[in-house]
């Protein structure tokens, strides 16, 4: 049975469990969620030492792992056995006849008192494979791949509230926008991040820009998110003084990502202008964005004419065809970016 991440998660909330999951996929954060829930809850503390194992798919077999599943509980009721990295068991690589005869019999007629967690990561089953046909009919499996499960770029915002909401804060969205321009669409990274910031702050208290800069590292004044501001403001003393912090951190702030980065805002700000789109709700629907990021562009739109914003894409793509060598330009690259933004605020 293929389940959502919700399905899984509401089930466990309400108590409803299954004697075998399957969680693979390349999204860790969810395989995570799902195997810590269990970790923590499952087993009372006090039996965990006896009915609770976690085992590592390069230190077992499945027959070794089919016998312990056939085990009593010896405290407890139940037993929770957890294959964590189990992509390495060397079953899933190479079915040996044994092994594929016991395991299918055992998905077939699980132990009631037993259940089995195999934590698959970074990859997914051959869907060619009969082994994994198997596997559908007779467990709970996440795939992390699939659509219902993915966290889109415009869909990090609200995942993001929610989130925070579960562990008792609320966050402004300037920070949210902050959070996602440094880090990008990585729930594992936020999350860890964000627990910085909650060790730092008092339950119920709202989490703004100024604690994701304390708290997670983030310089604000320093990304391209208030390279993007200051241009829209055309103030070019802060963007050159940006453009400077970038050069003297090449490695982290490459010339050509920040060229795309301001190839992509015009190109979708003129694609705004051209659909005479003058409503923030209506560009956040249009581009698939945040209302809050959605303000930049309406703000935007005062400040520039269309055929401004045209002339500013043709010189990212010049600078950018200066910068994979294919035109001749004896500039280095952090001249040519601070003469893009001179450009672009005088245009």
């Amino acid at each position: 049975m293929i389940y959502s991440y919700k399905k899984i998660l509401e089930d466990l909330k309400n108590n409803i469990f299954f004697n075998i999951y399957f969680l693979m996929g390349e999204e860790s954060y969810f395989i995570d969620k799902i195997t810590n829930h269990f970790t923590q809850n499952f087993i009372k503390d006090e039996y965990k030492s006896f009915d609770q194992e976690i085992i590592y798919g390069k230190d077992t077999d499945i027959n070794t792992i089919i016998n312990r599943c056939k085990r009593f509980p010896m405290m407890s009721e139940k037993q929770l056995i957890i294959i964590k990295e189990s992509q390495n068991l060397s079953f899933f690589k190479n079915n040996k006849e044994n092994e594929l005869k016991n395991f299918n019999n055992y998905l077939s007629n699980p132990s009631k008192q037993t259940f089995l967690l195999f934590a698959f990561k970074n990859k997914v089953l051959d869907q060619r494979k009969k082994i994994t046909k198997k596997i559908i009919e007779n467990c709970v499996v996440l795939n992390t791949e699939d659509k219902e499960n993915r966290i889109y770029d415009n869909q990090l915002p609200e995942w993001i509230k929610s989130e925070v909401k579960q562990n008792k804060f609320s966050i402004d969205e300037r920070a949210i926008i902050i959070l996602i321009e440094n880090i990008g669409n990585n729930l594992n990274k936020i999350e860890n991040e964000l627990q910085k910031v909650y060790l730092n702050k008092k339950d119920n208290q709202i989490i703004n820009s100024n604690d994701i800069e304390m708290y997670v590292g983030i310089n604000r004044d320093y990304n391209l998110f208030e390279l993007q501001d200051s241009l829209i403001n055309k103030d070019l003393h802060k963007a050159i003084k940006i453009i400077s912090y970038f050069e003297s951190n090449s490695k982290n702030n490459p010339m050509q990502k920040t060229i795309l980065f301001l190839f992509n805002f015009f190109s979708k700000l003129l694609f705004v202008m051209s659909h005479k789109v003058k409503e923030t709700q209506k560009i956040s629907q249009i581009l698939k964005i945040h209302p809050f990021a959605a303000k930049s562009y309406m703000k935007a739109t005062s400040k520039y004419s269309m055929n401004e914003v045209k002339r500013i894409i043709k010189y990212c793509k010049e600078i950018d065809l200066i910068s994979k060598g294919i035109k001749y330009n004896n500039n280095k690259g952090g001249i040519l970016l601070k003469e893009l933004i001179y450009k672009m605020t005088y245009v």
